[in-house]
């Protein structure tokens, strides 16, 4: 089977990094697997070809470039996939558009449960119909999509998220010794891309609200938001205290280090970095969204916080600080779960089921 997956680009960040795990899975597998992008190429386009999977980019200058789509179209007519299976709004409407013109057929996704940008919604509900069906990882992003873009229950799939699994876990002592943060220092972490939905502001009051004492930020990470948040602490009581690491590589390493993992985000989908936490052990203070409460279960594997006041997310912490014990049962709950869910196995298997339907169903039409 030959398979394109397209996205809105490929920097730094959870649906591309999601994204090229995918392609390392389905090459695995034995699937032709070529990578692409309407921007042009970003750092996990390098690390694909690094790793001998073909990518490839569509270099839009903006959102209406419309050159664009014919890029896409001729790559599609040389590559001459089974399918191409899209992520986010602009590659989904992108590849619905392309595979009507090459007679392809479409598989589009949904990753995040978006409020701020609500154009999003009229072209996914205006081109859903040209596509052969929409995959979300989690219950709570199909009933999203039902309702918001119109699409049919049953063209709905729910593939279970995954996550790259560590071998071993890093050693704390060392992973704070390279970092050179004492034993004694209660350490929150925030991993992601700087983009103002991640309300990493809100980080920046609640280190202002802990203050200085015995406490560390770490933020590791970049994006276009960098800038804001560098001015931000240069006007905050917690310069101090909170320190950016850029992007990271050694996320396990950086966990084993942090007593807690703080993800305010305004909205999301099955984040890289709290599945990630989750499965480190590492005890997570995150926003009171749909998908979260989802991941959290009736098992409170989270710890969620409702509205945007950063004092309840800065009490948490305080809680979280004074108790080795909240830490450990927070922590025990959520490695459990995701010991028992985050297979990277089950999610290549689930989608290539999904390709091999959708393959098989275009046969027994021509």
């Amino acid at each position: 089977m030959r398979v394109m997956l397209l996205v809105t680009d490929l920097q730094r960040g959870g649906t591309p990094l999601r994204l090229a795990r995918l392609a390392r899975g389905l090459a695995a597998e034995g699937v032709e697997v070529h990578v692409g992008c309407l921007a042009p190429p970003g750092p996990v386009s390098a690390d694909l070809d690094r790793t001998g999977i073909a990518t490839f980019s569509c270099y839009a200058r903006h959102a209406s470039d419309w050159d664009t789509l014919k890029r896409l179209i001729r790559r599609m007519r040389s590559i001459r996939p089974h399918l191409i299976h899209a992520t986010l709004t602009h590659a989904n409407v992108a590849a619905r558009l392309a595979g009507a013109a090459t007679r392809v057929p479409v598989l589009t996704s949904t990753a995040t449960i978006e409020l701020e940008r609500r154009w999003h919604r009229w072209a996914e509900l205006l081109t859903s119909p040209l596509d052969r069906g929409h995959i979300v990882n989690s219950r709570t992003l199909a009933g999203h999509v039902a309702r918001a873009f119109r699409i049919s229950e049953r063209r709905i799939h729910v593939v279970p998220p995954s996550i790259e699994i560590v071998a071993s876990a890093p050693n704390r002592a060392t992973s704070r010794e390279a970092l050179e943060i004492p034993e004694h220092e209660f350490v929150v972490l925030w991993a992601g891309r700087f983009d103002p939905v991640k309300r990493i502001e809100l980080v920046v009051k609640c280190a202002e609200i802990m203050g200085v004492a015995a406490t560390r930020f770490l933020l590791a990470g970049d994006g276009p938001h960098r800038l804001a948040i560098e001015q931000t602490l240069r006007l905050s009581s917690a310069a101090r205290s909170v320190h950016l690491l850029g992007w990271r590589d050694d996320l396990p390493a950086l966990m084993s280090a942090a007593d807690a993992f703080l993800f305010p985000s305004l909205t999301e989908g099955m984040p890289n970095a709290v599945l990630q936490a989750m499965a480190a052990g590492l005890p997570v203070v995150a926003s009171d969204v749909p998908t979260l409460r989802e991941l959290s279960g009736d098992e409170h594997r989270l710890i969620l916080v409702a509205g945007d006041d950063p004092k309840p997310f800065a009490d948490v912490l305080m809680e979280l600080h004074h108790s080795a014990e909240f830490r450990r049962s927070i922590g025990t709950r959520a490695a459990e779960w995701a010991a028992a869910n985050l297979d990277p196995r089950k999610t290549v298997q689930a989608t290539i089921a999904i390709y091999e339907s959708v393959v098989r169903r275009r046969v027994s039409l021509s």
